[in-house]
């Protein structure tokens, strides 16, 4: 018989609550998902942070505004992307847009991975199967380990360039004097 995504949903929590594996030891596995998830919030937060302070050493800020940004998830790309058109006019080319779409993709894959339900299955072969359900896609899909440590190292690499970059302008700004996009 097929089921729905919500259905699997249903039927797993509800024998996990009736097996009582709840409160059973995680395998070895499911600790690899886990970790994995929490590497992807981490390096997620270090991106938007990184892009809060970019943006801010950009645009000025001050330490209350930097909060302010940095305190609604989604904003610091907001606000860096409302700068990229005046960062390419002012010559740096399209690497500050690229820098810009990555971030919007990685933290995008962020989002899927943390605000999906967990669900397992077992292969033919009794091996694990772990399967996430994403409710506002409806889509299900298929949880690896090794994928969710590709995203982690993935958003940190871009928070990296945002820091290159703000190390960059900073550099320049102190040389140069600070521009005024």
């Amino acid at each position: 018989m097929i089921y729905s995504p919500l259905r699997r949903l249903r039927l797993f929590v509800s024998r996990a609550l009736h097996r009582g594996s709840v409160e059973e030891p995680v395998n070895q596995t499911m600790a690899q998902l886990v970790s994995g998830v929490g590497q992807v919030c981490i390096s997620a937060s270090m991106l938007e942070w990184a892009l809060t302070y970019l943006t801010g050493l950009i645009e000025n800020w001050d330490d209350a505004k930097h909060r302010e940004i940095y305190g609604n998830p989604g904003r610091p790309l907001k606000e860096y992307r409302n700068l990229v058109p005046r960062l390419e006019a002012f010559g740096l080319g399209s690497d500050v847009a690229q820098l810009a779409d990555d971030a919007r993709r990685l933290l995008a894959e962020r989002h899927r991975v943390v605000h999906s339900m967990m669900m397992a299955e077992t292969k033919a072969d009794n091996e694990p199967l772990y399967e996430a359900w994403h409710a506002r896609t409806d889509t299900t899909w298929l949880v690896v380990p090794e994928d969710l440590n590709a995203l982690a190292r993935d958003l940190a690499l871009c928070a990296a360039e945002a820091t290159v970059f703000a190390n960059a302008w900073q550099e320049r700004a102190e040389r140069d004097g600070w521009p005024v996009l």
